[in-house]
């Protein structure tokens, strides 16, 4: 445990042991001068309260709803922590409100305490799911903590009558200690838990200061904690709608990735088919050049063909090689020359860019070395190469040049092929966008996660009417 989190418990411990000895008939709401003159709400603040409690019960339904309807515990949770959110106000007005006084007709003390107790049970519980802090051993470890001291809380109203942790560190204070501690503990900040982070906020600023009677009920003819409970809901419904479309994003883009490996996989299979059937002949061709040479051992010009027919038996076997290892979706990591990595997708493309007449050149300024995927990194720029030369056969541009520089520890494949249109540039990366109607879009994704999220490095785009240049940066 680190101090910031220790002096925090010491704070907590000092608060309740204070409330505790010097405050303890303020902390049960039966002996507040409320219930002698319930404060009276005009048509205004009546029409609020019960818009308010509209919203939260919305809240409510609308994710017990999602709950049922995809079975995931983040609704669950906040459906019962608004139930239990609803039922604690509604005590609040029976107790101390009218007209509302007039209309419940009861008043129950011992609910008013164990909806508070739920209330932070169902609350941590949220946070808990929400935020992942299972894989954090000190939010895991601290909401462990709350949670056991909230079941033995319910369990001493039994004999008390009253709630006692929760009654003494109000659930806000319990509350604000756990959120404080995500936001000190959480790296990765998104939409949501920003959304999450605000909504609770209102609540517990509001709560404090109604606590601490800088708003003093009695005096202020509002429902200042309903309007910010009402706030609280929008804002959590929010976040978890916001939540779910990003799981979404992240299973679509998991799925690519997966629908690329098995792409490579099965050319990989087929290629290393392909390559098993073609040994024996070219086996039996190298040893037939062998019998021909002994055959033609005066014949100067013979010799000069078999040994040129030789040669491009060796580069063919290769190519064939070098093709089977491309498409090998090995995950291993070695080190490897990113110059030699060049040339192998220069032996990959360099027949079909030929027939296009486009030029594919390698400039090594200063070669360098990668621990990392061969495949994976040969893989990006074959994707990179290939686009340009789409772009050359749809545009019609003559002359096309390819040129892959290597300056380490940067590489750059550039082109003259017309650049991206400006409102693209900003896209080109994103899952499922393409400007070519037969491409699912994921090509440019895969490669910028393969060299940002796998190699550590970086894949940045400048273009302009002349062409475009990729720099990969590690």
């Amino acid at each position: 445990m680190d101090k910031i989190l220790k002096l925090k418990y010491i704070g907590l411990f000092i608060y309740a042991l204070v409330s505790l000895l010097f405050f303890y008939d303020d902390f049960f709401i039966q002996n507040s001068s409320f219930l002698s003159q319930p404060h009276r709400y005009g048509n205004w603040a009546f029409m609020v309260t019960v818009f308010s409690l509209g919203i939260i019960f919305s809240a409510m339904v609308y994710n017990f709803a999602f709950f049922f309807y995809i079975r995931n515990r983040h609704y669950l949770y906040y459906a019962l922590a608004q139930f239990f959110i609803l039922l604690s106000l509604i005590n609040l007005e029976a107790l101390q409100i009218s007209p509302f006084t007039e209309m419940y007709h009861f008043q129950n003390f011992y609910l008013l305490d164990i909806s508070q107790t739920f209330i932070l049970i169902f609350s941590v519980l949220f946070i808990q799911v929400f935020f992942q802090t299972q894989q954090n051993e000190i939010l895991n470890n601290l909401i462990k903590t709350i949670l056991y001291l909230s079941y033995f809380d319910l369990l001493l109203s039994l004999f008390l009558g009253h709630t006692f942790i929760t009654k003494f560190v109000p659930t806000v204070i319990w509350i604000a200690f756990v959120l404080l501690e995500v936001f000190r503990q959480t790296k990765e900040r998104d939409v949501p838990f920003y959304f999450i982070m605000v909504g609770w906020h209102i609540v517990i600023v509001t709560l404090l200061l109604e606590i601490s009677y800088v708003i003093n009920p009695t005096k202020y003819d509002f429902p200042f904690l309903h309007v910010a409970f009402a706030f609280e809901s929008m804002l959590l419904s929010f976040a978890l709608s916001y939540k779910f479309k990003l799981v979404e994003l992240k299973q679509q883009k998991q799925q690519s990735l997966l629908l690329q490996q098995a792409r490579l996989a099965s050319m990989g299979e087929m290629i290393s088919i392909i390559a098993h059937q073609w040994r024996q002949p070219l086996n039996y061709l190298s040893y037939s050049f062998m019998h021909l040479k002994q055959l033609s051992k005066d014949n100067i010009e013979a010799l000069t063909t078999i040994e040129d027919s030789k040669n491009q038996l060796q580069m063919l076997s290769k190519n064939i090689e070098t093709f089977r290892n491309f498409y090998n979706p090995a995950k291993e990591k070695n080190e490897f020359s990113i110059y030699d990595a060049c040339q192998n997708i220069l032996i990959i493309s360099n027949g079909t860019l030929k027939n296009l007449n486009i030029e594919l050149e390698i400039q090594r300024n200063e070669d360098f070395s990668l621990t990392a995927n061969a495949n994976e990194f040969e893989q990006v720029l074959l994707n990179l190469v290939n686009n340009a030369k789409d772009a050359f056969v749809e545009r019609k541009i003559s002359p096309a040049k390819i040129i892959i520089e290597i300056t380490k520890p940067y590489v750059k494949i550039s082109d003259n092929a017309g650049g991206i249109p400006l409102k693209n540039q900003q896209k080109i990366f994103e899952p499922y966008f393409s400007t070519k109607e037969q491409s699912d879009g994921i090509g440019l994704y895969i490669a910028k996660t393969i060299i940002e999220k796998e190699m550590k490095g970086a894949l940045s785009l400048k273009s302009n009417d002349k062409g475009s240049t990729f720099t990969i940066k590690f």
